[in-house]
C-alpha cells in the first residue's frame, strides 16, 4: 500500500484546503512533438521498407533483364527488410487510505459516519494529478533511456554521470522496451556481427545510424564541434527537410549556451537565451535524453517522423481506474495498464552522437610472458576490430594486426613486469601484464 510520508512536519492544528504539488519533469518528448505514436498494436507492427540497386544499363536492341535475380551489384533488384514495434505491457498499480489524509485536508476530518465515506473528488483529482506526471515522465524518461531485461553491465558510458540504460527513473525500471539509445547500440552490434543472426541481418538491411562521435561533451566548444561534426556527417537528402532538428539534454544545451554568451562577438545579450539553432535546424532541448547524447533527424508528430512508438490503445496512458479495493475495505487502488515500444523507421536517416555502447573489448590472455629478444601473441576482439596498444616500456614493443597483438621484448628489455594497454574505438581499454625473462 502507498504510505502518506510528511517530512518536515509542523502541523499545528490548521487545515490545509489544497494540497502543494512539485513541478512535474513530464514528458518533453511528447510536448516537442518529437515522436509518432502509432496505435492499435496489440502484438507486432511491422515497418516494411523497400529500396532498388542499380536500374541503368547500356542501350541495345533487345535489352536484358534480370527480373530480380541475384546480379552483381544488386542490378534490377528490389531489396525488402523490415523493422518491427513490438509493445510490452507495464502498469501502474498503488493502493492508499484517503484517512491518511485526516489530519491535512478538510474533507477528511471526522464528520459524520466513516464508514459511508466516500474518496472526495478534490482528492481524487490531485492524486491523480500527481500519479499521471510521474508516469509521463517516466515515459519522456523511458523513450531513450530503456533498455528490454535491464541493466547490463556491457552496455556502458564512458561518463559516470549518465543514465544506466535500462536502469531505474524516478518513476520505476526501464526495463521493458529497447529505447532510442539501445535502438542505436542494437543496429551497431548488427554491423560488426561475425556471425549475424536473421534479426541482425534485418537490422543492418535496415540502414545503419551514422555515428558522428562517441567522447564526452564536457565544455561549450566540446559541444558545438559535435553539433559541427553531425551537420557534416548528415546525409545529404535530408538536409534541407524542414523537420530535421538536433535533440539534446540540458547539460549539453547550458554548456553551449555559456559558450555562446561568452563570445566577444554575438548576436543575444548576455542576460538572454541564445537561439536554439545550428545552420538553419533547430536544437530542441528536452528532458530525459542522457546528457552525452544528441540525436539528429526528421522528428515529428506525424508519420514522416523517424521515431516512433506503437501503443495498444491511444488513450491507456490517460485510462485509470479508481476504485475501493474490496467490498470490506477502506482502501482504494489506481491502476494502468500500458504497452509501449520504440523504434526508428530509417536509421540510415539519423545522426547520432553518444558515448554510450557495448564494451566487447576481450582478450584471449590478460598476462603474457617473453623472453629477451622474442616475442609472443595474445588474441584480442573488439567493437568494429580496431584497437590501438601502448607499452609502458620503451624496450618492449608492441602491435596489432587482424585482431593479434604481438609483443615483441628486444635484447636490452629490463626485465620484470610491463604493462601493454590496449584501446578500441569506444574507448574501452583492457591491460596485459608482461613478464620479460632473461
Amino acid at each position: 500500500m502507498a504510505t502518506i510520508n510528511y517530512a518536515g512536519n509542523t502541523y499545528a492544528g490548521e487545515v490545509l484546503e489544497d494540497l502543494l504539488v512539485y513541478a512535474a519533469q513530464g514528458n518533453d518528448t511528447y510536448k516537442e512533438g518529437l515522436i509518432h505514436i502509432e496505435p492499435g498494436i496489440q502484438k507486432r507492427k511491422v515497418l516494411p521498407h523497400m529500396s532498388l540497386g542499380k536500374i541503368i544499363q547500356d542501350n541495345q536492341p533487345t535489352p536484358t533483364s534480370t527480373h530480380g535475380g541475384n546480379s552483381s551489384g544488386n542490378f534490377n533488384q528490389y531489396q525488402v527488410s523490415e523493422r518491427y514495434l513490438d509493445p510490452a505491457d507495464f502498469m501502474v498499480y498503488l493502493e492508499f487510505n484517503p484517512r491518511d489524509f485526516e489530519d491535512y485536508w478538510k474533507p477528511f476530518q471526522p464528520d459524520g459516519k466513516l464508514i459511508f465515506r466516500e474518496l472526495d473528488p478534490k482528492v481524487q483529482a490531485t492524486m491523480l494529478r500527481l500519479l499521471l506526471d510521474r508516469k509521463d515522465q517516466y515515459i519522456g524518461d523511458a523513450i531513450w533511456c530503456s533498455r528490454k531485461g535491464g541493466t547490463n553491465a556491457a552496455f556502458v558510458s564512458d561518463s559516470t554521470d549518465n543514465v544506466t540504460l535500462g536502469g531505474d527513473s524516478d518513476a520505476g525500471p526501464m526495463k521493458y522496451f529497447d529505447g532510442a539509445v539501445m535502438r542505436v547500440i542494437n543496429n551497431m552490434l548488427a554491423a560488426i556481427a561475425a556471425d549475424p543472426t536473421d534479426a541482425e541481418k534485418n537490422e543492418v538491411a535496415s540502414g545503419k545510424f551514422v555515428i558522428a562521435g562517441n567522447t564526452a561533451l564536457s565544455t561549450g566548444a566540446q559541444v558545438e564541434a559535435a553539433l559541427k561534426a553531425m551537420h557534416q556527417s548528415c546525409p545529404k537528402n535530408i538536409r534541407k527537410n524542414p523537420n530535421l532538428c538536433y535533440v539534446m539534454g540540458w547539460e549539453a544545451w547550458d554548456l553551449y549556451d555559456a559558450y555562446l554568451t561568452a563570445k566577444d562577438v554575438k548576436y543575444t545579450e548576455n542576460a538572454d537565451v541564445n537561439k536554439m539553432r545550428y545552420k538553419g535546424h533547430r536544437i530542441v532541448v528536452i528532458s530525459g535524453i542522457p546528457e552525452n547524447t544528441i540525436f539528429m533527424g526528421k522528428f515529428t508528430r506525424d508519420m514522416n517522423s523517424n521515431l516512433w512508438m506503437g501503443v495498444d490503445y491511444a488513450t491507456d496512458e490517460e485510462s485509470v481506474k479508481v476504485e475501493p479495493l474490496q467490498a470490506n475495505s477502506e482502501l482504494y487502488f489506481f491502476q494502468m495498464r500500458l504497452k509501449m515500444d520504440v523504434n526508428f523507421i530509417l536509421p540510415s536517416e539519423v545522426v547520432v552522437w553518444t558515448t554510450y555502447h557495448k564494451n566487447i573489448l576481450t582478450l584471449a590472455a590478460t598476462t603474457a610472458s617473453v623472453a629477451q629478444g622474442a616475442s609472443t601473441t595474445v588474441a584480442v576482439s573488439a567493437s568494429n576490430g580496431q584497437c590501438s596498444v601502448e607499452s609502458s616500456q620503451a624496450k618492449l614493443t608492441a602491435s596489432i594486426s587482424e585482431g593479434t597483438i604481438t609483443i615483441a621484448a628486444a635484447a636490452d628489455c629490463p626485465t620484470g613486469t610491463h604493462t601493454v594497454t590496449v584501446t578500441d574505438s569506444t574507448g574501452d581499454t583492457a591491460e596485459i601484464t608482461v613478464t620479460v625473462t632473461a
